[in-house]
């Protein structure tokens, strides 16, 4: 998983680049990433809007089990249901993802993501259907 995230991050596109999601390692059945927040993800109270939140642990968590997978599966999102503890100022933040079941249809997993005084900042629960990814052809 490392060197899988490590190669798919290491060149960052899309919401990755936006987000500048990082992996940073795995410990059993946690991940931990980093993700920075620029003035463009801010709400009218200077904030990081609760929609970018919502985005970033989408995508970590979405990481996490494309990863765990090898890029052989993505999720396919069903729900995701955010909860939101405190506000988030612009800059760096880590997320943990954790999963707490991966099926053979389905999977569930909890992201939660942390201000730079490692406060508890919102929690993802994110359910989705196991989806094989095609193999593409060169």
């Amino acid at each position: 998983m490392k060197q899988f995230l490590t190669e798919m991050l290491g060149n960052p596109s899309g919401i990755n680049k936006f987000l500048n999601l990082q992996y940073l390692s795995s410990k059993g059945e946690e991940h931990y990433f980093s993700v920075t927040f620029d003035e463009s993800s801010m709400n009218p109270r200077g904030f990081v809007q609760g929609g970018m939140i919502t985005a970033a642990l989408d995508q970590a968590s979405s990481m996490a089990f494309i990863g765990n997978n090898n890029g052989t599966a993505a999720p396919l999102s069903t729900d995701l249901h955010t909860l939101f503890h405190r506000s988030l100022a612009v800059g760096e933040a880590n997320i943990t993802v954790k999963f707490i079941k991966i099926g053979r249809q389905i999977a569930t997993m909890e992201a939660r993501i942390f201000d730079d005084n490692d406060k508890l900042v919102a929690t993802l629960m994110h359910t989705a259907v196991n989806f094989a990814i095609p193999k593409q052809e060169d």
